[in-house]
């Protein structure tokens, strides 16, 4: 074929693909399943990225959790991977080949103009045909599969940057900026990966005297925490580069602060060194304890709810140096929070009878 008609078919392909309307739900086939770094990991769907740690890739379903570009590009196959015979057999994650047809065949409106303009097949095979065994990588799109728009994003990622092939190019895209869609993956994206799959442990409240066992008035109560996972978790997201090597971004947690606060602070005089686990009481009932509760007064509308919040301070750093925090766009508070009740008696006088002269 002609280099005129090999660029005639292109254009045609293109203006289909740039009237195409947008889509705004992942194709069943995406929903279903996603190639995945780790096990679970679904949520990313077509990717490479493998997420270790204290993680759950739940939190990636989360559209509060997880704010910041829901797709990006990255790379997937070879230049040995480019073209197989027997292409095109439409997969996700054949060859580059098979991954266009099978981007194509989620467009109903454009994969039916392939059977209609002759030679068009023909035109789009013989490009991958071009670059089978060299030494390039094809990049493609990645998106987040689960509650937030990642496959409509990746659509538009694939318009907006103009890849040559529409689904997947051989160099690297041009790079957008900070977490726009369409950047290619970097320490921040996948940093923000990692954030948003960060586990917390959960925080179990302990208090002496016990739950259910009154404390009397001006009678500290202790107040101490455990944890249900590692008190400073932290998780590595990681995604193989072209020519060898891993790219990583890391998410590290402080030890966590605890701090205290009462339903009733008019009655309730707070001791509030509390550190990163509070004060577990040591056999001294009437002590000042560093964290804990000293209620001035009963509970007599019911008891006292003490509040017990654990608050992390989180960060990341990549594998190439860089390094920050979550500062923009606002994410969830990395807190955890438990509550304490408790029943506060007067201690009372006894009286005996009166001595006699």
């Amino acid at each position: 074929m002609s280099t005129r008609r090999v660029a005639a078919v292109t254009l045609a392909t293109a203006a289909v693909f740039a009237g195409l309307p947008s889509v705004g739900a992942a194709p069943a086939f995406a929903q279903r399943a996603g190639l995945a770094g780790g096990p679970g990991y679904a949520h990313l769907a077509y990717s490479s990225i493998s997420i270790t740690g204290n993680a759950n890739p739940a939190g990636l379903s989360s559209p509060t959790a997880y704010l910041p570009a829901p797709c990006w590009v990255e790379p997937r196959f070879t230049g040995a991977n480019s073209y197989h015979k027997g292409d095109p057999q439409p997969s996700p994650n054949g060859d580059a080949d098979s991954y266009w047809w099978w981007f194509a065949s989620q467009q109903p409106a454009l994969y039916g103009v392939f059977g209609r303009v002759p030679g068009l097949k023909q035109a789009v095979n013989r490009v991958f045909q071009s670059k089978q065994g060299g030494n390039g990588w094809w990049w493609v799109p990645a998106w987040v599969n689960a509650g937030v728009n990642g496959y409509a994003c990746a659509t538009g990622l694939v318009r907006a940057l103009n890849f040559s092939a529409q689904y997947l190019e051989y160099l690297p895209p041009q790079t957008g900026g900070g977490d726009t869609p369409g950047h290619t993956i970097d320490g921040q994206i996948l940093a923000d990966l990692a954030r948003a799959a960060l586990t917390l442990p959960g925080i179990s409240v302990h208090t002496n005297p016990a739950a259910g066992t009154p404390s009397d008035v001006n009678l500290p109560v202790w107040v101490w925490v455990t944890y249900s996972g590692p008190r400073s978790p932290a998780d590595t997201a990681s995604v193989p580069l072209p020519g060898g090597g891993v790219l990583s971004a890391t998410v590290a947690t402080s030890l966590p602060q605890v701090s205290l606060s009462v339903s009733s602070p008019a009655q309730a005089q707070v001791h509030s060194q509390c550190g990163a686990a509070g004060s577990p009481y040591r056999g001294n009932a009437s002590a000042i304890p560093p964290c804990g509760v000293t209620f001035l007064a009963p509970s007599t509308r019911g008891p006292y709810t003490i509040t017990v919040t654990a608050r992390w301070t989180v960060t990341w750093s990549d594998s190439t140096g860089d390094r920050g925090t979550f500062a923009t766009p606002p994410w969830p508070a990395p807190v955890q929070t438990g509550t304490a009740a408790v029943t506060v008696r007067e201690v009372q006088s006894v009286n005996g009878p009166t001595p006699g002269p």
